[in-house]
């Protein structure tokens, strides 16, 4: 299974991914998540939502995590994630992050992330997340996640 797969397994359960309208694109730089700022994901007047900002970080770094840990047929989890706000994003904003792994041991990564303003070029906001590398009880390509189930 390689990582547009996941993501498209990910985006296909509805839940946040579909919600912020993430998109996933492969650079020379790694694994790329994009968001375009709608008036949905505004927290204060015309600026988009802190959480909506780390949802996108957490995503990005968290694809960067998972592309290691497909190479070693396994899966990754988010263990912690520290985002720092660099500047406000407007509503209409299009979004696109970079990432890094930092440090790679046998069970932790850890890897960096910058959201950026397409239009200018802009960091937005940076994040650090540590993440969990495991072996999951089945392979991935066996894996199906389920939808929600919608109550009676």
């Amino acid at each position: 299974m390689d990582l547009k797969t996941v993501f498209a397994k990910l985006k296909s359960l509805g839940g946040l991914f579909a919600t912020l309208g993430l998109t996933l694109h492969t650079t020379e730089h790694g694994p790329s998540t994009q968001m375009t700022v709608t008036p949905e994901l505004q927290g204060g007047p015309g600026v988009a939502h802190g959480g909506a900002l780390m949802a996108l970080l957490d995503t990005a770094l968290g694809m960067q995590a998972m592309e290691v840990a497909l190479q070693r047929g396994s899966a990754a989890s988010t263990v912690e994630m520290k985002v720092n706000f660099l500047r406000p994003a407007a509503v209409g904003t299009s979004l696109y992050t970079r990432t890094q792994v930092q440090s790679e041991g046998k069970s932790l990564l850890v890897v960096t992330g910058t959201a950026f303003d397409r239009d200018s070029d802009a960091p937005v906001a940076f994040a650090v997340g540590t993440f969990n590398v495991y072996k999951p009880a089945r392979p991935a390509a066996q894996q199906t996640p389920e939808a929600p189930r919608q109550p009676d």
